[in-house]
């Protein structure tokens, strides 16, 4: 018998980097035997889906168990485009059909308005709170507050201010439907910039004022500091009184400055200036210790989010750059 193997019935292949003309693939990579996925189109994107009662939910359509209840009835269905017929929508199955967020759902028959929106901008009005709700004891007196004024379904879906303006200081205030956002909207750390001006009696000296704003300024709240960015001459305050709630605007005005001693005839300068804390009636406090009561009050610019021409009582959704701005805080 002989000591050397036969390898007569063993077949070779082909040797490595040559190819065989008998595969069909043979223009494939030689590493391992499977071809590869075709590539994704540049700009394609995965929709991503979520839970329909969550949906649902966001948009201010009920609790979770009432959302839950109208996906189990199959009231709920969906279409391409918002004025599709009738007969191009499709039923949803129940509750844990997933669907895209910003999908367009009708309840029977018709249209459910589209997802929370990330951010608004309002024009808060004087006398105004800057609550949901008011507190209890004050319930008789029936004031204004936000939730008076936000859409019921953005109020069930979630939505909240981000921080507070004064009871009789007008301008712009956020609303949020995330609360890391407007956690990072308002963290001391982040320094995030709010612009204010405020319409005091008499001239002002501007050397002085920067240098006090500067050094900080010290309140019964604490020191405060403030960058002064001009001043200029004003026409006064504009007398706006809301619904003839002026009355109750003495409680609110309880602290450092005198905002109810006013004289509608000595001329006004208007103060421009950033701050970076939210303290209460911070601002007011600061330029009364300076010698300038605060005899109105607004506020233009919450870091790059700005008032414009907004008039007062409306909202709007955020510009382009706005928008990218509040992504970059998440």
């Amino acid at each position: 018998m002989s000591r050397f193997k036969s390898t007569q019935s063993k077949t070779w292949g082909p040797l490595k980097g040559s190819k065989n003309p008998n595969d069909e693939s043979s223009g494939a990579s030689d590493k391992g035997s499977k071809t590869r996925p075709p590539k994704k189109k540049k700009g394609s994107k995965k929709v991503k889906l979520q839970r329909l009662t969550k949906v649902l939910a966001d948009r201010g359509l009920g609790t979770r168990s009432q959302v839950f209840e109208l996906a189990k009835a199959k009231r709920i269905t969906i279409a391409d485009s918002s004025d599709a017929p009738h007969e191009e929508r499709r039923r949803l199955r129940g509750p844990s059909e997933q669907v895209p967020y910003d999908a367009n759902l009708f309840l029977d028959g018709k249209l459910i308005p589209g997802p929370t929106p990330l951010v608004l901008v309002y024009h808060k009005p004087k006398f105004v709170l800057s609550v949901m709700e008011d507190d209890k004891k004050y319930l008789d007196q029936q004031r204004k507050h936000l939730g008076h004024v936000l859409e019921p379904r953005y109020i069930r879906s979630g939505m909240h201010p981000v921080g507070r303006l004064d009871y009789d200081t007008t301008g712009l205030i956020l609303f949020s439907s995330d609360g890391k956002l407007t956690q990072a909207l308002l963290h001391p750390k982040r320094g995030i910039e709010k612009e204010y001006v405020a319409t005091v009696q008499g001239m002002v000296d501007k050397e002085r004022l920067e240098k006090l704003l500067s050094e900080g300024i010290e309140t019964t709240e604490g020191v405060h500091s403030a960058k002064l960015i001009e001043i200029t001459c004003s026409d006064g305050p504009r007398i706006e009184d809301f619904d003839g709630e002026a009355e109750n605007n003495h409680e609110m005005n309880e602290g450092d400055d005198n905002s109810n001693v006013e004289d509608f005839s000595a001329p006004h300068s208007d103060i421009r200036l950033v701050v970076t804390e939210g303290k209460y009636r911070m601002v007011r406090r600061m330029l009364a210790n300076c010698g300038h009561p605060v005899v109105e009050l607004r506020r233009e610019r919450h870091g790059k989010v700005l008032l414009k021409d907004l008039p007062v009582g409306e909202f709007r959704k955020l510009s382009q750059d706005e928008m990218s701005w509040i992504e970059s805080l998440m």
